[in-house]
């Protein structure tokens, strides 16, 4: 028995021994993080450079990180708004290493990382590439937003987004840069925490040119930062359909180490919508009233409940969120429900894993506007009657309503299995399916409507993301080195259905079977692949010069067979001048850097599908028809951008990130209309013939006015300067928008007006008016994008904790056609135009004020002539406006209530607003609207579009 006792113990002792020789090779790190002032920055990071181990600083700024190594290890300090600190700590087997940081505040932002490629990251102070990046966290604790575009609106140099419409829920439309090529709908390709996502205007049956808009699923609530980059040059490694920029999100994780603990936070919402313009007297003869009356004050309410923290070798996220609004106008409004879990595992100090999950019901209730006779502007503004077109009760009694069930989620790991070398992977999902219900009730009268009508708009659309990466990071010969390879693929599959009918028996029974005339009905399959290869070399040398260069091969379904991959070439450069020992230290940075890449935009997807046929029904029975004629040789869009840039910082105070880019693109796709001898005629057959330039500068100037533990006063101004011009169609004729306004034209800017002027007015004989003087062509009018652009920002923060934020923007050398005008004209409810014509013409019961011949005369009917609806180039108006955009006051009771409690980590109250005042040259209410939606060529037409609301918030938040 002692025997076998002794063999136990001894191979207790042989199995335990590599864990206890493990617990005696490792050590812990300890230390507190604080600013250069002494105070703890709670939440900063802590991790050993190279591994996935580390901590974050609990409320009092201490960290610590166990079962690390024994030996030297390098530790990096960060935390949002401050430099990252380096320090090497030796750590005792089995012992305790102490290390305590100090961190400066990064005034101008030079220590932020950002995303400059597929799968490279680095500080922006050494960013070889202009990268936009918000720090989307710390503008949302402030302001309420309603989605994606007024986030990001005035924050990004080089990106300016205008919502279509102010619709809640709707469209929106960036406009990065000079819009890279021809092709496409001019968007960016959009990752949410790595997964492509669904960028889409989605119309379903028509409520006038306004659509529901996909980014409207995603909650800002749940963002924690922003990257944008804004070209080819940038966007090169991501491949076809990057042309237009790649906008990168990344929402809100748990906080690293023990230390973090649980943070719960819940933040109410109370505000709302209203008109931000009257419609005036001004244009509107007898209905400005009317109109205005409509309007309503629409309820905001929102509620977010968020809880973060660790557990072990676990952080976690998990958010749910709540937002119903009401539109300005009536029929509008918008109810969404997200819920967020995001999960991060460091089982190993060379393994992290992790999960991303978002799941949002979104249901959107929209108006008939835009180019409508059911809807309230149609009825109220255009007309010198109200209503004549469709009975108030009618239009009120429409319903047009929208519901999304969306699930966009991802799994990823990053291995380090030895020093340098590191390989990511992902996969990702984004599915949702819309159904959207419209109903015309039987008991109301409609025109064109017998009994009712009722239609149903299925969507189902699933996206699957993948990809995988390695990068080994090395020194030869004194330069350091990186090297990485990877793949990324995408597979899309989007079905539709739909089903219309009319003449239902009741008004009571709006079941879709109980329609007695089908009006029509039919279902649409598509489905996308694409897969890519790249690699790139990136090279420092001597911590001052800076080199990469990349390569990306993509394969497509939508290319032809005979053209079945394509190459993506990027370069970059930088020389980190302050380096030199010639730089005064007042100099903290002073860079220049160029870049060159090249991406591009695929092709419809049955552009390479040489002929496809469809079915109709005939008087003998269904029968094959000609649906598709494509072009089996057809490649995606080649744009190529030149990138030039300088980014400086003087006293760390003054930031200035200056860019000049150039881009350039060539085998645009243009239709050719086959003879109809063919019987070839189904539609435009596809081919590389196109090409179009543009040009820019970006300009971001920061300055840090004052900066205390106590108060900060920080300002921001953005300047943007872009141009475009079609350069080739391949001998094709102009492209016109479906109300041949807007036009591709070689020598104009994509999408410019381009119409019959009016020179002015003609006199016969007698002196007495005939007609307008009209050019002898189409002519130039102008563009509706904005030549220029930028915004102006102020942060203020007092006594520590009161925070004031202002947003001020811009845009200038842009048009609008005010087509609710033409129309008023028309209807004989324009004052001007009515006034006029009395002057010139009379009436049945007053003779004409002014006597053909005069001076008088002739000025009156030089007015009237450029008001003439026949000629749309009279109503094109300047569309140059300045906008207080933003504004917010926050104050944060946190350090009065630690004083009494340690119940509350954080109380604040805020007060915020949106769309405050605007000053523009526009005649009506808003020159940032575009009644077609957000995508269509036609770009800048206002008819009856509902204006951008303004918006006021009320806000409390408690952290526990």
């Amino acid at each position: 028995p002692m025997k076998h006792l002794l063999s136990t113990a001894l191979l207790a002792l042989a199995l335990a021994w590599p864990s206890m020789a493990h617990a005696q090779a490792t050590g812990r790190i300890t230390g507190v993080v604080r600013d250069v002032e002494g105070e703890a920055l709670p939440g900063a990071n802590v991790v050993i450079e190279g591994t996935t181990r580390g901590a974050a600083a609990d409320v009092d700024g201490r960290y610590t990180i166990t079962s690390v190594p024994a030996g030297t290890v390098t530790l990096v300090a960060s935390s949002i708004g401050y430099r990252r600190v380096t320090a090497t700590v030796t750590v005792p087997a089995g012992g305790e290493a102490t290390r305590d940081f100090r961190l400066e505040e990064d005034r101008v932002g030079l220590e932020e990382v950002v995303v400059t490629g597929i799968a490279s990251e680095t500080s922006r102070a050494r960013s070889e590439v202009a990268v936009g990046r918000v720090d989307a966290e710390s503008f949302v604790d402030a302001v309420p937003y309603q989605d994606l575009a007024q986030l990001l609106g005035g924050k990004v140099a080089g990106v300016n987004i205008q919502p279509s419409s102010g619709n809640v829920g709707g469209g929106i439309r960036f406009n990065i840069r000079s819009g890279g090529g021809l092709n496409g709908q001019g968007q960016p390709v959009i990752y949410v925490d790595g997964v492509r996502v669904d960028n889409a205007e989605i119309q379903g049956f028509g409520v006038g040119g306004q659509g529901v808009g996909a980014l409207s699923d995603l909650n800002p609530e749940d963002i924690e930062s922003i990257d944008v980059l804004k070209g080819p040059a940038g966007a090169a490694l991501y491949g076809t359909s990057g042309s237009n920029g790649v906008v990168l999100i990344t929402t809100k994780r748990g906080r690293r180490g023990a230390g973090a603990g649980l943070a719960i936070e819940y933040k109410g919402v109370g505000g709302y919508n209203e008109r931000s313009q009257k419609y005036t007297t001004g244009n509107n003869a007898n209905l400005s009233k009317l109109a205005n009356d409509f309007f309503r004050r629409g309820a905001i309410q929102q509620h977010t409940l968020n809880a973060s923290g660790s557990a072990g070798a676990v952080r976690y996220f998990a958010g749910l969120d709540t937002r119903s609004e009401e539109g300005h106008l009536p029929g509008n409004s918008a109810d969404r429900t997200s819920f967020r879990a995001n999960f991060d595992a460091t089982p190993t100090s060379v393994l992290s894993l992790g999960a991303s999950a978002g799941f949002t019901r979104n249901d959107i209730a929209r108006p008939q506007n835009d180019n409508n006779i059911f809807g309230i502007l149609g009825n109220s503004v255009l007309a010198d009657t109200p209503f004549i077109f469709t009975d108030s009760l009618a239009v009120i009694g429409i319903r047009d309503n929208t519901r999304t069930n969306r699930f966009t989620g991802s799994l990823n790991a990053s291995y380090f299995p030895v020093a340098g070398l590191r390989f990511n992977g992902i996969a990702g999902f984004d599915g949702s399916e819309l159904r959207q219900d419209q109903t015309f009730p039987a008991e109301l009268l409609y025109s064109g409507t017998t009994n009712g009508q009722r239609g149903i708009f299925n969507r189902r659309n699933e996206q699957f993301t993948f990809q995988g990466d390695g990068a080994y990071s090395y020194t030869l010969g004194g330069v350091r080195l990186t090297t990485t390879a990877g793949f990324q693929g995408f597979d899309r599959r989007l079905r539709t259905a739909f089903q219309q009918k009319e003449n239902f028996p009741t008004g009571l029974v709006t079941n879709i079977g109980a329609g007695a005339t089908l009006i029509a009905s039919d279902e649409d399959f598509q489905q996308e692949r694409s897969f890519g290869v790249f690699a790139q070399q990136e090279a420092d040398i001597q911590g001052r010069y800076l080199l990469t260069l990349g390569v990306r091969r993509d394969y497509a379904s939508s290319v032809g067979l005979e053209a079945p991959s394509i190459y993506y070439p990027k370069a970059s450069a930088a020389i980190l001048v302050d380096q030199f020992a010639f730089v005064p230290n007042v100099i903290g940075l002073l860079k220049l850097r160029a870049a060159y890449g090249e991406t591009g935009q695929l092709p419809n997807s049955l552009d390479a599908v040489a002929r496809r046929f469809g079915s109709e029904p005939g008087g003998f029975g269904p029968g094959a028809v000609l649906a598709v004629i494509g072009n089996r040789e057809i490649e995606p869009e080649r744009i190529r951008e030149i990138e030039l840039g300088l980014d400086a910082e003087v006293g760390g105070r003054l930031g200035l990130e200056l860019t000049y880019y150039m881009q350039r693109a060539k085998d645009s796709i243009i239709g050719f209309e086959n003879a109809p001898s063919t019987g070839e005629t189904s539609n435009d057959v596809p081919f590389n013939v196109g090409g179009i330039e543009g040009n820019g500068l970006e300009t971001n100037l920061s300055y840090s006015a004052l900066s205390s533990p106590r108060t900060a006063l920080d300002f921001n101004v953005i300047f943007n300067l872009q141009r475009n011009k079609v350069t080739d169609l391949g001998g094709a004729q102009p492209i016109f928008d479906g109300f041949d306004v807007n036009v591709i034209q070689e020598g104009l800017s994509r999408s410019a007006f381009f119409t019959t002027k009016v020179l002015g007015a003609e006199f016969d004989a007698d002196g007495a008016y005939t007609g307008p003087l009209a050019d002898t062509g189409r002519t130039y009018i102008g563009t509706p994008f904005p030549i220029t652009n930028g915004s102006f920002s102020t942060t203020l923060r007092v006594f520590k904790n009161a925070t004031l934020f202002g947003l001020v923007d811009f845009a200038a050398g842009h048009k609008i056609f005010n087509n609710t005008r033409v129309f008023q004209v028309q209807f004989g409810n324009d004052r001007d135009y009515n006034a006029l014509s009395d002057q010139l013409f009379g009436t049945e019961d007053v003779d004409p004020t002014l006597t053909p011949g005069t001076d008088a005369y002739r000025e009156a009917a030089e007015r009237f002539a450029r008001l003439d609806p026949s000629f749309d180039a009279n109503f094109i108006e300047k569309a140059d406006f300045l906008k207080l955009r933003e504004i917010s006051l926050r104050y944060d009771f946190g350090d009065v209530l630690r004083r009494y409690t340690n119940t509350f980590r954080s109380l604040s109250l805020g007060v915020s607003g949106r769309n405050l005042l605007t000053s523009t040259r526009y005649s009506g209410p808003d020159p940032e609207v575009n009644f077609d939606g957000s995508r269509s060529l036609s770009r800048g037409q206002d008819f009856l579009t509902l204006q951008n609301p303004r918006q006021v918030y009320f806000t409390l938040s408690v952290g526990l």
